[in-house]
């Protein structure tokens, strides 16, 4: 079997991976990427051309540190690629006024300083013509926000790592990782590579690591729709947001969830059921499902976005893993210090995938980041006095 040596091995060169890669690359390190599909790959939680960018955070103040690192990294890959990846439209929520998350969607913004509009009733119809606006809605705009073209952003991170001479492996499935020595062994079924350092950064495929730091990993694949619009223009228009909806008040038949995009191509829109299908295994094989899946998020359109044929002409299929408590574990494993698992990210880590990179690289190197990640501590699982000497990778 063949040996290799590097001074980072990143196992998983995803979305996390694929920035990683350019940042330990870019402090000048020996880096080899590695992971089971083609680099970039068709399989991975970034496919489907766009994510959504968010500042004013509902899910708490607690991730504005690492928004604001990771808002300022995508606009240095920007200037290195020469490509735009982070497209700041603005983001507009809609939830009706009795939504429990509006209350800490506002904490957000107000305890961080971070600058939103509130608006209701016809103010908020004559900015947002495209949706359906009711008298119980109150919209929060994030002038902030906006979206990231996910898989540019990936291909440019990994072409600034291979400029400086990162070397990546794809289509070899990675067996396990542990010590060696001073060091550590990342044994796949091709080669064996050794290293100081080791990022683990698996994506979907991070079942057995996330067994081993004691929790399951829920691999949930989701539908993403585009739709067309009855007047085109209406969903081009400069000033669009990127838009986040939930309709969840008593008395409806069911809850609302979906989120979408200014229209990318001049005639559809993205517009995408925060559902998903039932928990697979693997990506390995993509996913079967049933047409009738798409009945809600046609519902949801006719409804809600009446500018649109509730028909999709498009449908793509992507995966998250998925952890009980939805928020990653993101760290060094217990036990072994040059070993860092990144995983889990429960559909909304795309957004802060570039400081997540640096992070890894400041933790590695320097054993302390300056932006606070101690709420992803991946130990969390365990308990305190777990120690680890391997990890299973598969």
């Amino acid at each position: 079997m063949t040996a290799l040596e590097a001074d980072v091995v990143i196992v998983g060169v995803g979305s996390v991976g694929s920035m990683a890669s350019w940042q330990f690359a870019s402090r000048g390190l020996r880096v080899i990427g590695i992971d089971r599909f083609s680099i970039p790959g068709p399989f991975s939680a970034y496919a489907g051309e766009s994510r959504i960018f968010r500042k004013v955070y509902a899910e708490g103040g607690h991730y504005t540190p690492l928004l604001q690192r990771s808002q300022d990294l995508w606009r240095e890959l920007e200037k290195i690629s020469g490509t735009q990846l982070l497209n700041a439209t603005g983001a507009v929520t809609i939830y009706d006024e009795h939504n429990p998350r509006l209350a800490s969607l506002i904490a957000a913004g107000e305890d961080h300083g971070l600058a939103y509009d509130l608006l209701l009733g016809e103010e908020a119809r004559a900015k947002y013509p495209e949706h359906l606006i009711r008298d119980t809605d109150v919209t929060i705009f994030d002038p902030e926000g906006g979206y990231l073209k996910s898989e540019k952003a990936v291909i440019a991170a990994l072409a600034e790592a291979k400029r400086l001479g990162a070397t990546f492996l794809g289509n070899r499935k990675a067996r396990s990782v542990e010590k060696y020595g001073d060091r550590y062994i990342v044994r796949t079924d091709q080669e064996e590579i050794i290293a100081s350092r080791v990022i683990v950064s698996q994506g979907n495929g991070a079942g057995a690591v996330c067994k081993e730091l004691g929790v399951h990993l829920a691999v949930r694949p989701q539908v993403l729709t585009w739709f067309p619009a009855v007047d085109p223009s209406t969903f081009c228009r400069e000033d669009m947001p990127v838009f986040l909806r939930r309709a969840e008040e008593s008395g409806r038949s069911d809850n609302a969830q979906f989120y979408g995009f200014p229209s990318a191509d001049g005639w559809t829109l993205k517009v995408v059921a925060s559902i998903f299908l039932d928990e697979v295994e693997s990506m390995e094989k993509p996913p079967t499902w049933d047409p009738r899946h798409l009945d809600t998020i046609r519902a949801w359109v006719r409804e809600f976005i009446p500018g649109l044929i509730p028909e999709p002409v498009r449908v793509a299929t992507c995966a998250d893993g998925h952890v009980p408590d939805t928020t990653a574990l993101f760290g060094t494993v217990p036990g072994m210090e040059g070993v860092l698992v990144a995983t889990g990210f429960s559909g909304h880590g795309f957004k802060m995938v570039s400081a997540l990179g640096a992070i890894a690289a400041d933790l590695l190197l320097d054993g302390t980041t300056a932006t606070d990640v101690s709420f992803m501590n991946p130990e969390r699982f365990l308990g305190p006095a777990a120690r680890l000497t391997s990890l299973a990778l598969s």
